[in-house]
């Protein structure tokens, strides 16, 4: 295994013609930038020792709040790679929000193994903030904040100084390597006792997924607001009456609820009209923060939301009669076409309160 300059996790090795190239220059330190389309938000990118990992990831848990929530990406299944192959992307779980001390408590015991091991990747995040720690399978830590000035002291604590340019390992050609694939003398000493099958990533990841009762999410639920965002948005919500806003509800949860009730419409809906009225007051709610919303935060928005809009308009059917709801009516400047038509594949509870209510009667 090739030496680097510093430790580094012994689950990403970097091939030996690489580290023989004259622009092969690897330190520590850290770099930050703007978040794109966020300016009050920053991208911090650090490379730094290993075995300095473990407090610095402890510190900067202070980003996040007191609550939070755990961040798990590695490969469910196992894995094997042909040259033909398509690349295989990993599985990110979340788990429920839960007090950030508990959560490094209980990662503790993994923390070696979820470090060094080069399928696995992990974090924290709190969305509300616009805040995240994440330690990829690339064994880059980044973070992102609104906090620079706090961040960049907590890192200064730790010997690290701005750079410029910073370059990672992963840079160069490399190989990614599990903890079981390594011989005893390649692991660090806190793992050289451990068994193969407590080293298996498979294992100890789907311990903590049952540890932490994670779901699965996908890229597509990968989004970002920024915490000052977040507060427009929530504040332009809570001046709603006739929503009764509650500040426990996170504005992200509704798009989600959105691409689920889309999903749900795509595979059958089989819940009566009220509830698929309900799903069409979510898009309501978000059409009016569109509406009141900066340009780039609205086509951030709009982004986020185009393939829920438009799976949702390929079912609709009878999109000449409008389905009431409570929230908002149309106009000629902004027809809201989720309520124009009805679901093609619904389910008879919901075709009885539309027969009911007169929705299939004849119309000259």
């Amino acid at each position: 295994m090739t030496t680097l300059p510093f430790p580094q996790p012994c689950g990403l090795s970097v091939w030996t013609s690489e580290v023989c190239r004259p622009d092969f220059r690897l330190h520590q330190g850290f770099c930050y930038s703007p978040l794109e389309e966020c300016k009050d938000a920053f991208r911090f990118a650090v490379l730094t020792d290993s075995t300095t990992l473990r407090q610095l990831i402890y510190d900067c848990a202070a980003l996040v709040s007191d609550e939070s929530f755990f961040v798990l990406e590695y490969y469910p299944d196992k894995v094997t790679f042909s040259q033909n192959d398509p690349p295989v992307e990993p599985t990110v779980f979340y788990s429920p929000y839960m007090a950030t001390e508990e959560i490094l408590a209980a990662i503790d015991p993994y923390l070696s193994r979820l470090i060094h091991d080069g399928f696995v990747g992990f974090g924290l995040a709190n969305s509300r903030l616009g805040a995240e720690l994440f330690y990829s399978e690339e064994k880059a830590f980044t973070c992102f904040t609104a906090n620079h000035i706090r961040t960049m002291n907590i890192l200064s604590r730790h010997g690290l100084r701005y750079r410029e340019e910073l370059l990672f390992p992963a840079d160069f050609a490399h190989d990614h390597l599990s903890l079981v694939s390594l011989d005893k003398k390649q692991r660090p000493q806190e793992l050289k006792e451990f068994t193969n099958q407590q080293l298996d990533y498979i294992t100890f990841c789907g311990e903590l997924v049952d540890l932490f009762d994670m779901q699965p999410t996908s890229s597509t639920d990968d989004f970002f607001l920024s915490c000052k965002e977040q507060d427009s948005i929530e504040t332009f919500l809570s001046c709603q009456p006739d929503l009764n806003w509650s500040g426990d509800e996170e504005f992200i949860n509704l798009l989600l609820d959105w691409k689920d009730f889309v999903n749900e419409c795509c595979q059958g809906f089989n819940g009566c009209l009220d509830d698929y009225r309900q799903g069409l007051k979510i898009r309501d709610i978000i059409d009016r923060v569109i509406d009141q919303s900066d340009a780039t935060t609205r086509e951030k928005l709009l982004r986020f939301i185009a393939e829920s809009d438009a799976l949702f308009r390929c079912q609709l059917i009878e999109t000449t009669r409008q389905m009431p709801t409570e929230s908002s009516n149309d106009s000629a400047r902004n027809p809201r076409f989720w309520r124009w038509g009805v679901a093609r594949n619904h389910g008879s509870m919901l075709r009885r309160d539309l027969i009911r209510r007169g929705w299939y009667s004849y119309q000259p």
